[in-house]
């Protein structure tokens, strides 16, 4: 196919765009006309309803537009950044979209609370995303992806549910399956880049052109030959993690420090004004001790 093309190819998938439309279907209807069933007295947030739409419409171009193209055939950066935007802009996108008493209902009701209850642990959601991310950029379950565009549709689906369940513990609405003490989401979000150094190091830094498709693949970019493409994907992907992992970790950590601060000023504030007991004034007096 000539790069002209490339850029222009966009994918009309009935499943893709027959399933995003449910999905926006879906959430207009809770949100408006059942909304006083699932949740009597709640507002409509036009805010959370932008922020839902904008999810879907980027799943959309991540999916639908020549980036799929470009990831499925020549360039594994086009495809790094697919995961990436599923999985750090997407899923927190669709996480603060979603109102909490929505939330409430999806997750909190007895068939899928137990599960919920366990999943969206730190440690679980660590664990989960940690998994999900590293056996599927093993070359063989990569390369049955692309050679399946069921299976690869289903692996990007899978990719926004794991990055959902990655970011619940920093982004929870629910005091139910609450959001993880600030010094357990600093340490997560510290550890979670940890976590794909390995992925990140097995594709920027192979001699070798990791996946068969793109050492293959025609040279559509003149310099970007299939090695140093693979290393822009390992340079995308460590920009994303500085980016969606460093920013949170200094928020989280200065709002911390400042709650800290003002409370042990607090405090010592509290402890001036008490004073000694009534009656003294802190200081002991000497006692005259008549001689007999």
């Amino acid at each position: 196919m000539p790069p002209a093309e490339i850029y222009v190819n966009w994918q009309l998938d009935p499943i893709l765009i027959g399933g995003l439309l449910a999905l926006g279907v879906a959430y207009a209807l809770a949100t408006g006309p059942l909304r006083e069933r699932i949740a009597p007295g709640r507002a409509f947030e036009p805010g959370r309803a932008s922020m839902f739409y904008v999810a879907l419409v980027t799943f959309f171009l991540v999916e639908g537009s020549p980036l799929h193209d470009l990831a499925e055939r020549y360039l594994l950066s086009a495809h790094m950044l697919q995961h990436l935007l599923l999985s750090y802009v997407v899923a927190r996108l669709m996480l603060v979209g979603v109102p909490a008493w929505l939330w409430r209902a999806l997750l909190l009701n007895r068939a899928v609370a137990p599960i919920a209850k366990v999943m969206l642990r730190p440690t679980m959601a660590f664990i989960t995303f940690g998994l999900f991310f590293a056996v599927w950029h093993v070359p063989a379950v990569y390369e049955g992806a692309l050679a399946n565009p069921t299976l690869h549709h289903i692996e990007h689906v899978l990719f926004l549910v794991a990055a959902l369940i990655l970011w619940w513990p920093i982004l929870s609405p629910l005091a139910e399956l609450p959001k993880a003490p600030p010094l357990v989401q600093l340490v997560y979000l510290f550890t979670i880049p940890i976590a794909q150094l390995p992925v990140f190091a097995a594709i920027t830094f192979s001699p070798d052109v990791v996946y068969a498709t793109y050492a293959n693949a025609p040279q559509i970019v003149g310099w970007l030959t299939p090695l140093s493409d693979q290393a822009l994907a390992g340079a995308i992907m460590k920009v994303f993690g500085l980016v969606f992992f460093g920013v949170p970790f200094a928020r989280i950590f200065f709002e911390w420090y400042a709650r800290e601060t003002r409370r042990n000023i607090t405090q010592r504030d509290m402890r001036r004004r008490s004073g000694p007991p009534d009656g003294h004034d802190g200081v002991t007096t000497p006692v005259a001790v008549e001689a007999r």
